[in-house]
């Protein structure tokens, strides 16, 4: 998979592990005594733009974390505290370990980071919260990565803790297990949020290319009338994806106009929705198909222009490229979108956005409204 973050990265880790009480001491011996700790004597640069919470409510999902935390700071330097929780287990422990994340910048220098990494046993699980905030360099911004595959507001108690410290919110709508109790936990979550917490869904970063590329091909200047008088939106994804399909449909019906009106599962298509724009009523169709990763497929728009039925055909072709076609058109043009960066490239990208984004909100509503017509 393609990734803008491929440099060289290293992870200089102390080999035991310490009481949470001596993580800042431990780190403070880290930097004074690099060499005796396992830095090399190389030039070394602290960097850090923020504190990241990243917390993991499975020690077996923990496992891939730390190499993507090490691309994380490779883009973004932070002093990352990893809260790896397991309520489940019998006994009751609290333990950390400190690190540093180097890669190798111009000149032979170092550029470091420092990354904590703190594990819960059972009821210590609850004082994972309390002990990263003691952590928390104070003047630096907070960004809260949520990767637990359920909505951030289920995890009750740590992420209202978790949520409260934080001034961000990163998480992953993609593979949610019950998507319409997802999104409306988390719509409601932030519809009640009065904090101005900046709020990121790595499922909208994701559709960023089909956003830009449906705008791009209706474009008044190349499809006069087009956004005006679409009547029908067709959507085929693979499994877990619709969260991400509301999103790219709520974008639509936001930017559009567009007021929801009805919902149903029919025979032969998984779900459909009304729709009511300025010039009338508007079907969206969506289909899931049985196996495959949770992707958008295929999005095909059709309107009704001077020349009768028209229509515009997106299409997901491997990794990052899309193929785009109009109705009549002989030509097919395949689009390098950029939809396929890792999780850890996405995180890296959203960490320097201190800014609300009202449309991604405003979006977030219409999801919502979509998901709670299911329950009906």
């Amino acid at each position: 998979m393609a990734d803008a973050l491929d440099g060289e990265v290293e992870e200089k880790r102390l080999a035991r592990p310490i009481d949470v009480a001596a993580v800042e001491r431990e780190l403070g011996r880290l930097w004074s005594d690099g060499g005796a700790n396992g830095i090399d004597e190389d030039p070394v640069t602290r960097a850090c733009m923020s504190n990241l919470v990243v917390y993991c409510g499975d020690p077996r999902e923990a496992g891939p974390l730390p190499e993507e935390i090490a691309h994380i700071t490779e883009r973004h330097p932070s002093r990352v505290l990893l809260l790896v929780g397991n309520a489940g287990a019998q006994q009751m422990d609290l333990e950390a370990h400190v690190s540093a994340v180097c890669y190798l910048a111009g000149g032979g220098r170092q550029i470091c980071s420092e990354h904590v990494t703190i594990s819960a046993q059972g009821e210590a699980a609850r004082r994972l919260p309390s002990t990263a905030r003691s952590l928390l360099i104070g003047d630096l911004p907070t960004a809260l990565w949520w990767t637990p595959a359920e909505p951030p507001p289920r995890g009750a108690d740590v992420f209202s803790e978790l949520s409260e410290m934080a001034g961000h919110v990163i998480y992953d709508s993609e593979g949610w297990p019950d998507p319409v109790q997802g999104v409306v936990a988390v719509a409601d979550w932030a519809a009640a949020d009065r904090s101005e917490t900046i709020l990121s869904d790595l499922a909208w970063r994701r559709l960023k290319p089909w956003r830009r590329l449906v705008g791009q091909t209706l474009d008044p200047a190349l499809a006069p009338g087009a956004l005006e008088s679409i009547d029908e939106v067709v959507v085929v994804h693979g499994p877990h994806a619709l969260p991400k399909v509301w999103l790219l449909i709520g974008w639509l019906a936001r930017r559009l106009g567009w007021q929801p009106i009805a919902a149903k599962i029919e025979p032969g298509v998984e779900l459909a929705w009304g729709f009511e724009s300025k010039r009338g009523r508007v079907r969206v169709r969506v289909r899931r198909l049985a196996e495959g990763d949770s992707s958008i497929r295929r999005v095909e728009i059709s309107w009704s222009g001077p020349r009768g039925r028209e229509g515009a055909t997106f299409v997901r072709e491997g990794e990052g490229f899309v193929a785009v076609s109009r109705e009549g058109s002989p030509e097919t043009q395949r689009v390098l979108a950029r939809g396929d960066l890792s999780r850890a490239a996405l995180v890296a990208r959203q960490l320097p956005k201190l800014f609300r984004d009202p449309l991604f909100r405003e979006t977030l509503e219409i999801s919502r409204t979509m998901a709670e017509a299911l329950r009906r």
